[in-house]
């Protein structure tokens, strides 16, 4: 198979390898081991076993157990004892609000022309300082370090696979040695990539009568920005002491684990 950073499938969203990417010290990510994406709640059974010969042998489902008896992942529809589901919730429900139908918000984009951005640095920056979410982020992690099998990929994602999914990766990255140039050209890539779904979703706004000042904070709410991921690094750097730090004492990364990580998954 052709290695590609964005993977097109016709059932999910957002996929992405992280493989190829380089670490300071001149190692590469190697290709085929994680991937991360949207929801994977409606993947057809072609897409399901391209994912499966692509080498995917973990789910790690980032998403609430609310999101989950919604739209359950179709690894779980499918007798399948290749890949390995591992249920691990950031939140106990949908912080994002990329779960949840644009109608219910419509009053309030409509009230506050700032109420999608604003939401979204609240939400990142709850991500890094709620201990339930530093516990689900060191759960991905000790997920990732029993991936020992040469062969074996792990996906992980929640529904969009931006915000939850997009700090996983970041966290993921800085881990494995990549500079921070690197994870934030990653984390924003997420713009191109949804951008058609993005914009089918704001023009169905728009025939519905949204304003155009609710269309921009809704559009806020569906695609990633800058400023979320810096009000996270502000936050973890103000209050913890940097990335290093907050990975060791957080999420249990210290360096022992850190080399562990880069020796499954560096080459």
């Amino acid at each position: 198979m052709k290695n590609e950073r964005i993977i097109k499938l016709n059932s999910t969203e957002n996929l992405r390898e992280l493989g190829g990417y380089q670490t300071t010290d001149g190692r590469t990510i190697k290709w085929h081991k994680l991937l991360r994406s949207g929801s994977l709640g409606t993947l057809t059974a072609a897409d399901l076993n391209f994912l499966k010969a692509y080498g995917v042998r973990y789910d790690i489902d980032l998403r609430s157990g609310q999101e989950r008896s919604a739209v359950p992942d179709a690894f779980l529809d499918h007798q399948n004892d290749q890949i390995e589901y591992i249920f691990n919730p950031v939140f106990d429900e949908d912080r994002t609000d990329n779960s949840q139908d644009p109608e219910e918000f419509r009053q309030m984009l409509e009230d506050n022309p700032n109420y999608g951005h604003d939401h979204m640095v609240s939400v990142y920056k709850r991500m890094v300082q709620n201990d339930g979410c530093h516990q689900a982020y060191h759960r991905f992690f000790q997920a990732l370090l029993q991936n020992n099998q040469t062969d074996s990929g792990v996906l992980f994602h929640c529904t969009a696979g931006k915000d939850r999914t997009g700090m996983a990766a970041v966290f993921l990255l800085y881990a494995l040695g990549v500079d921070l140039d690197t994870i934030k050209q990653d984390y924003i890539l997420t713009n191109q990539v949804v951008k058609p779904l993005v914009d089918q979703k704001m023009e169905k706004a728009r025939k519905n009568g949204f304003s155009e000042t609710a269309i921009r904070s809704l559009r806020a709410l569906y695609t990633v920005n800058m400023d979320f991921l810096d009000a996270a690094l502000d936050t973890i750097n103000e209050q913890y002491g940097g990335l290093d730090s907050f990975l060791t004492n957080e999420l249990g990364m210290g360096p022992a684990e850190r080399k562990q990580l880069q020796t499954l998954y560096l080459t």
